[in-house]
């Protein structure tokens, strides 16, 4: 059986990607409650394990990018509509992240500043940190300090949003000039860029030489990368619990040995897809896919619970506290902001091509073969 074998006799809907993606999104909020106990990353286990390359914080980042890959790949490559496209990860994205920025502005500032309101809401830093909304990293708002007085990140989980929509615009990109569907020159393309990851993690000094930017870009886009191509060459790779098993091995056996970043972004795409696309035992506790509003609330609820409770060194019990809100904050948002939004998105897909056809020449239309593909990968796409 082939993963296209798979992917049909599951109707296109991986049963087990809710799974993957809220064990991701628990293990980010577990790695960032630990640090209450252990606050120096040289701490975390898989850092040691791995030889200084990997730490817990990291692996749950990668494996949501190497879902991402593989998941939004369908609807762009059958249907070859790139504003569809782009409305639908924009739609996915934009909402729940936007209501997280201005509650954390409106709501969660005013209660943990230090400032009075007055000069909390006069503050300009108070409206730089809506540039999160933008995907541009804001770390602070004014006032928001630790008992020492230094300001503390309010919520260093949105790092990773920017790089996402990097990777969905060069995707986009792909998609837009035809280039997706000659898989032997998206793979050279990957293959470019894991060459270059690969010499960045042998060698400081090349990682030195490269923008900062580019570098963390390239560390994650060769996972995103990965998915987009088992899905590209899904009617030539085994859909197998054998080489799944093989390839944990060799992940497990590599990472000690300093192997990790020739061996993980081969390795761990395939396990990711290989547990999305199979039956996992046990059920996800709810039936929405909470992983993102998990992912995008849990940090600012371990800020205030840091901050009220500054003593608290026991980090398990932070985490079960932080769980249980996040959970129903997660819960709300999935309700009523991002289950709404995303059942809008046709809603919002015709009306940007309506704006757009009163500015340019008619958009290339989709026959109904397309929309009916669109139809059936729909409920599979994060």
């Amino acid at each position: 059986m082939t993963l296209q074998d798979r992917l049909v006799l599951t109707s296109f809907r991986g049963p087990g990607f809710d799974h993957v993606r809220l064990f991701a999104a628990i293990i980010v909020l577990l790695h960032h409650c630990r640090g209450l106990q252990y606050p120096d990353i040289q701490n975390d286990p898989l850092l040691h394990y791995s030889a200084g390359f990997m730490d817990f914080g990291r692996l749950a980042v990668i494996i949501f990018f190497a879902i991402s890959g593989f998941l939004v790949v369908p609807g762009l490559l059958r249907t070859a509509n790139v504003v569809d496209y782009a409305v639908h990860r924009s739609v996915r994205i934009f909402p729940g992240l936007i209501v997280n920025v201005v509650l954390t502005i409106l709501v969660l500032g005013p209660i943990l500043t230090t400032h009075s309101l007055v000069s909390y809401f006069r503050d300009p830093q108070t409206y730089l940190y809506a540039k999160n909304i933008l995907t541009l990293m804001v770390n602070y708002l004014p006032g928001v300090v630790a008992s020492d007085g230094n300001p503390v990140s309010i919520n260093g989980a949105l790092w990773t949003l920017h790089f996402e929509v990097l990777c969905y615009i060069l995707l986009g990109l792909l998609g837009a000039f035809g280039l997706l569907s000659r898989h032997s020159l998206v793979l050279a393309l990957w293959c470019v860029c894991f060459a270059i990851y690969i010499a960045i993690g042998i060698s400081p000094p090349f990682a030195a030489a490269l923008f900062d930017r580019f570098s963390t870009f390239l560390s994650l886009f060769v996972y995103f990368g990965c998915g987009v191509l088992l899905y590209l060459f899904r009617a030539r790779i085994p859909f197998s619990p054998v080489l799944a098993c093989a390839a944990l091995a060799l992940l497990l056996g590599a990472l000690p040995l300093g192997g990790g970043p020739v061996v993980m972004p081969i390795c761990l795409p395939y396990l990711m897809m290989f547990c999305g696309l199979s039956v996992l035992p046990g059920k996800v506790p709810l039936k929405y896919d909470l992983s993102y509003g998990v992912y995008l609330i849990h940090a600012p609820i371990l800020l205030a619970f840091s901050l009220a409770f500054p003593n608290m060194h026991t980090w398990w019990i932070g985490a079960a506290v932080v769980f249980l809100v996040t959970l129903v904050l997660a819960y709300a948002s999935w309700i009523f902001v991002e289950g709404p939004a995303l059942s809008k998105k046709k809603v919002a897909s015709n009306w940007v091509h309506r704006c757009l056809k009163s500015i340019i020449p008619p958009l290339r239309t989709r026959t109904p073969a397309q929309t009916a593909a669109t139809e059936r990968i729909g409920n599979m796409q994060s």
